[in-house]
């Protein structure tokens, strides 16, 4: 096995890569009335045994509750209005504002892989139930596949989706699947100075031999100096990777991704731990945004799973989080190729 250079090189585990703009946790739907509904329609990357449904509500009203389905899409790609894949509708609890919620369906589905299909919220009871989604945050970006449908004024829309439902589908109420489209976290900003020696970033175990160039993170409106810097698991800087940057030398101004070469690039082992992440060098502040998972066991539905989690310092600690993943990903320029040696490969960074 060998590595070899990729013609374009690749952001893992691929959130940062998902930012448009300034992330926010935000409305999606509005249900209010008996027929309303919002779904949205995937094409499963894995065989998938869905017994639960995990949606997040915003501000609800008068102790609402909603039906939750798994359906076949039509030839017009609507939900076709029953449960499909061999399950049956569940009913959520009362919903209280503001939460995420777990309902357990009446029986399973079980959707092959390549088959589309829809998960839909359907209005109960109550007054008013609000759906949340992560805005300018998306898998795939702004893509025809997944796609929403609302249905608030008596006929369906099918629309794109430029932000990501707060949503996840589970084999049990415990163990997640990764669905692309979908994302089970509520988003926090993280501006922060030097104060204590500070450092925020991503810890990560990459599955595959391969060799780390930069990093790629949200770094939002803040102008403050940095170090972009990858480490071992114990804190030892690696290959003098250290880049220092002037925070005034991107545009401070807007909410977006940032790219960061290291000075050196560091070759990484399989199945061994690293860091990677962002020091502030001045009392101005930088930024690394998070967010924050329900608890540790929607993991699953992360892109990289327990293999890419926040990690953060202060004086002389590093402390490893369990329920949130940093908007930040690893650049890679060669991959190993699982057999002894050969030329470029080509791969889509996004």
């Amino acid at each position: 096995m060998a590595l070899v250079t990729l013609s374009n090189p690749i952001f893992w585990p691929g959130l940062a890569a998902a930012v448009q703009a300034n992330p926010s946790t935000g409305t999606d739907a509005t249900l209010d009335a008996a027929g309303e509904y919002v779904g949205y329609a995937f094409i499963a990357r894995e065989n998938m045994v869905i017994s639960h449904v995990m949606f997040r509500a915003g501000t609800v009203a008068g102790s609402p509750t909603a039906t939750v389905s798994i359906e076949a899409l039509d030839a017009s790609g609507l939900p076709t209005g029953s449960a499909g894949f061999g399950s049956t509708n569940g009913t959520t609890a009362t919903i209280s504002s503001n939460t995420t919620v777990l309902t357990a369906l009446g029986g399973s589905a079980t959707i092959s892989k390549g088959t589309a299909f829809c998960v839909k919220i359907t209005y109960a009871s109550g007054t008013s139930i609000i759906t949340q989604s992560l805005a300018s945050l998306v898998f795939p970006c702004y893509t025809t596949m997944p796609y929403r449908i609302t249905n608030v004024t008596g006929s369906a829309v099918r629309t794109v989706i430029s932000n990501a439902p707060i949503m996840a589908l589970g084999s049990s109420s415990t163990a997640f699947y990764n669905v692309l489209g979908m994302l089970p976290g509520t988003y926090a900003t993280g501006a922060f100075n030097n104060t204590n020696s500070a450092k925020r970033g991503l810890r990560f175990v990459p599955p595959m031999p391969c060799r780390a160039v930069g990093i790629r993170w949200l770094n939002g409106a803040n102008a403050g100096d940095y170090n972009a810097v990858l480490y071992n698991d114990a804190g030892t800087e690696l290959s003098s990777s250290s880049t220092a940057f002037d925070g005034d030398n991107h545009l401070s101004s807007n909410n977006a991704a940032m790219i960061v070469y290291f000075d050196n690039a560091v070759t990484l082992a399989a199945g061994t731990a690293y860091r990677i992440a962002i020091e502030p060098t001045t009392a101005t502040n930088a930024n690394v945004s998070t967010l924050t998972l329900p608890s540790s066991d929607y993991y699953g539905a992360t892109p990289a799973g327990t293999a890419a989690t926040y990690a953060s310092f202060a004086t002389a600690t590093w402390t490893d989080s369990t329920t949130q993943i940093p908007l930040m990903d690893v650049i890679l320029d060669q991959l190993d190729d699982g057999v002894s040696s050969g030329g470029a490969v080509g791969v889509i960074g996004s």
